[in-house]
This record gives C-alpha cells, structure tokens and sequence, in this order.
C-alpha cells in the first residue's frame, strides 16, 4: 500500500527485544507494553484474538447461527483486548484476522461490533476474506480479516492481497515435508543433525519445494533440526491408519468396504481419520491439535503416523524449540532456542513438531 508517514509524528528508536513475550492480553495492556518497549507509537499491529468462540466447531444444535441457543463463550469478547492495543498506539494500519464464523455469530453481531468499534476509533476499515493456500502457505485455511487505514491517510488497502515476493501461491504440503527424515510412531529427537543430502536432493527436481525451503522456511539458517519427534499411537489406531491411502479419510474407506477398529460414533466421525496428501493444501490446523492429531496423518503411509512439521511461513531458523501447539518442526538456530513464544494456537499464535510436520 505504501501507506506515508504521517507529519508531526516522531518515531521511536528501536528497541531490541530478544525474544517473544507470552503474555495474557486480559491483564498486560498497552501501557505496560509501551514501557517495555519504550515506543508510545507502532506502524502496524496484527493480531488474531481467540477465534474458538466462533468456529463451526463451537457450534451446539446450531447454536452460534440463527435464532437457535447460543452457546456463551467470554473469548468472543477479546476483541476488544485487541482494540486496545490499536487505540493506544494508534498505527497507521491494523490487521485483526479470525475464523470465517464470525461473519455468522450470534447472526453477524460481533462481526458488525468489530467494524463498528475499530471505525469509532478513527480508522477506515475493510473487511476482507483471504485463502492462506493461495498466499503461499500449504494449507487449506480461509479467514477473514478486519483491515484498518488510519483515517488520516490518504492510500487504501488494496481489495486482493497477493502472495509475498518470497512465496509461491499453491504450495502443497509435500514442501513443508520435503527435506525431513522418516519417523515411525514414537520416534525421533529433539535434536539432530540436518540432513544436507537429502535436503538438497529433494530441492533438485521441484521448484515449488525448493522455493519453500529456502525463501520461506529459510532452511540454510538452520544448524540443527529440532523438535522432529513423531508421537506415539496404540496399536490399534496404527492398524487404522494403514487402511488409509494417501489422501484418503475414513468416510471414503467405510464407504469402499473397510472395517475400522475405532471406538467413535462412526455416525458422527465417518472422517475421524484423514491421511494427508503430500500433492494438496494440509488440512486447516486446529487449536486442539496436540490433543488430537488423527485428522493428520503423515501422508507416507510406510511411516503410518500422525503427521509433525511445519505448516506456517515462520521462516525455520525464528521458531522456538516448543513442542506441539501450532509452530513446529524448526530446524535450530541461535535464535531458535531462546525465550517463550506467544502463539494463540492460532496460525501461529500456535510451536510443536506437529503442526506441519506430520514429518
């Protein structure tokens, strides 16, 4: 957009933070912020506030839609906790991104409220549906955003946002996998040497992979590879799993005749099991997918395990060395070890070697 500076507006020194805080927006605010950073004025600020209160998951008969019960979630309110932050440092633009339900919540309420309250603050603000598999990012996840110019800026935001100069549109999720060793269920180290053979050899005869790797992923700032563990499964699950080509979920397979062992309502869960496909986006990643990682299982059905590696476009070389929420897989740096990482189990705010790993 190229947004100007606007005049009379001092700008503040940088000032190094090295590391990312963790923080709850409830009870850390602006002001306490801005003396750790020692900047009363921001650019830009992006953020997600909890999106589960208005996901399809949320849903009870119904409940987030239409006139039907409505199932009470204080997390719908934290939007506000975001808006804070923009009224306090007022930048020159605000991204706020959230599931595509909170266009429908309580019959579009919060997502009026949103574009009600950020506008009352000054702000000229766009909302905006954007595909993160057609930004460059290996999976299906389709979110709104609420996108905010400054009132005294004179350039829009533009209505179609483009894949950044370093990614490429469409890329399946056999890059995020690529250059990662093969596991078995239970196996793997938190820390091992990177595999330059086999990275460069998968880099040699696909361009999409390569590009991944190397302009988002940033894998040659990586010494090590970290947090590359596979998590353990019962035998029973395993023998779930193998009924399942590449691509392939459980619907589809009951469907062709094969018999799970799975103790779920196979009314309700007919999908419970989904074998990814390295040839497609991954599935959207979930909040809960620590708990639950059977909708993602490794698409190599000799590894026949739920999948673990990095699905985001966090280049590998920043990621923290945590386990299992929504960051992942990192091959380790200097950086890549220290601090806590805020990550709202989001798409990012979400770090486990699970997220696109499913290495």
């Amino acid at each position: 957009m190229g947004v100007p500076e606007a005049s009379g507006q001092s700008r503040c020194v940088d000032a190094p933070i090295p590391h990312a805080l963790e923080r709850d927006l409830t009870n850390f605010g602006p002001k306490e912020l801005e003396q750790l950073i020692g900047c009363h004025h921001v650019d830009v600020i992006v953020g997600g506030p909890p999106c589960q209160g208005f996901s399809s998951a949320r849903q009870r008969d119904g409940a987030n839609h239409g006139d039907r019960r409505f199932v009470e979630d204080a997390r719908r309110h934290l939007y506000r906790n975001f808006l804070k932050y923009v009224e306090h440092f007022k930048p020159r633009v605000f991204v706020m991104e959230n599931v595509l339900g909170i266009r429908s919540a309580a019959g579009g309420e919060y997502y009026t409220r949103v574009l009600h309250e950020a506008r009352k603050l000054g702000y000229r603000v766009q909302p905006q549906i954007e595909d993160a598999y057609r930004l460059g990012v290996p999976q299906k996840r389709r979110r709104q955003l609420f996108i905010g110019v400054r009132a005294d800026i004179a350039e829009f935001f533009p209505s179609e946002v483009a894949a950044a100069p370093r990614a490429m549109a469409e890329t399946n999720f056999g890059a995020a996998l690529a250059d990662l060793p093969p596991l078995k269920a239970g196996t793997g180290e938190q820390v091992r040497e990177y595999d330059l053979r086999q990275r460069d050899k998968v880099m040699a005869h696909d361009h999409h992979t390569k590009n991944y790797l190397l302009n988002v992923l940033e894998i040659e700032k990586a010494q090590k590879l970290t947090g590359h563990v596979a998590r353990p499964h019962s035998e029973r699950d395993l023998r779930d799993f193998a009924l399942l080509a590449e691509g392939e979920n459980s619907a589809t397979a009951m469907r062709a005749g094969r018999t799970f062992e799975f103790p779920y309502d196979k009314s309700s869960f007919k999908d419970r099991y989904t074998r990814q496909s390295r040839s497609a986006a991954c599935s959207t990643i979930v909040a809960h997918l620590s708990k639950d990682g059977l909708m993602f299982i490794h698409p190599d059905t000799e590894q026949n395990r739920a999948a673990v590696a990095r699905r985001e476009d966090m280049p590998t070389a920043a990621r923290p060395s945590r386990t299992l929420q929504q960051f992942e897989n990192a091959p380790e740096s200097a950086s890549a070890t220290r601090g806590a990482v805020s990550s709202r189990s989001s798409t990012r705010s979400e770090a486990m070697s699970t997220a696109s790993s499913t290495a």
